[in-house]
């Protein structure tokens, strides 16, 4: 997944002219900063206590990081939408929704 990841926001920024200079800029504002590592802190924790206490739902972990990055793409798509940035976001959001959907189809079907 993750290699999937770099592979399609590697082609997007080559395709859509996206300036290393707008990659450096993490948040476009203050409720983006703290909302984003309050999600990215509850998500943490829920990893951790999904795969220490409750395995049957790990699917959390998808779940959690997908809210991460659909946080992180709803912000840069309001603030900063001429960066073309949450388009990266947006990519890497649906691979954790599809990752999310290959694991629980897996997991139910007693794969893993």
């Amino acid at each position: 997944m993750l290699v999937l990841d770099q592979f399609i926001n590697r082609k997007l920024i080559m395709k859509l002219n996206i300036e290393e200079s707008d990659l450096g800029k993490k948040y476009v504002n203050k409720l983006h900063k703290y909302g984003e590592g309050i999600l990215y802190w509850i998500s943490l924790i829920v990893i951790i206590i999904a795969v220490n206490e409750f395995p049957h739902l790990r699917i959390l972990i998808f779940v959690g990081m997908t809210a991460v990055f659909a946080f992180r793409t709803i912000m840069k798509w309001i603030y900063a939408r001429e960066s073309k940035t949450y388009l990266l976001s947006a990519i890497t959001c649906v691979l954790f929704i599809l990752g999310s959907v290959i694991y629980g189809v897996t997991d139910y079907s007693n794969l893993i």
